[in-house]
């Protein structure tokens, strides 16, 4: 790619299970993913590219723009517990609450999909990879 790094380049880097890089075990799993374009001119944009879920070989990279006063999107946002938060009470951490926002549980299913039932599988991530490239497709027009 000598010369012709893109996003697309990066995903696919982060996704090679061959070369170590996409670790998938039980023992370790990638927490998440991120491929970020800085542009050289600073008057553009940079965009970054999350998975927010586990292993990118079976994740989407969403695409993020980061702006002044950013509408949060609860879907990606781990629950809160306020005063009830096991991190807030005394003795600390006495249990374990479920953290997973809703993005992460569509993965936990997703992935559940793609081990249990290949053609739905195949078919489901045929679906995520082109949201994908439509988010990569709409971020380049932006850029240029």
């Amino acid at each position: 790619h000598i010369g012709d790094i893109s996003a697309q380049a990066m995903i696919d880097v982060l996704r090679d299970k061959d070369s170590g890089v996409c670790v998938d075990s039980e023992s370790f799993l990638t927490t998440a993913s991120i491929v970020s374009v800085l542009p050289q001119d600073p008057s553009f944009p940079c965009v970054h590219y999350f998975t927010g879920t586990p292993d990118p070989s079976r994740s989407i990279f969403k695409p993020f723009i980061f702006v002044d006063d950013v509408k949060l999107v609860p879907k990606v946002q781990s629950p809160s517990f306020g005063n009830d938060d096991p991190a807030k009470k005394i003795p600390r951490f006495q249990e374990k609450p479920d953290r997973r926002h809703e993005l992460y549980k569509a993965h936990e299913w997703a992935r559940s999909l793609l081990e249990n039932d290949q053609d739905k599988g195949q078919k489901l991530m045929r679906i995520m990879l082109d949201l994908e490239k439509q988010g990569l497709e709409a971020m380049e027009d932006i850029l240029t």
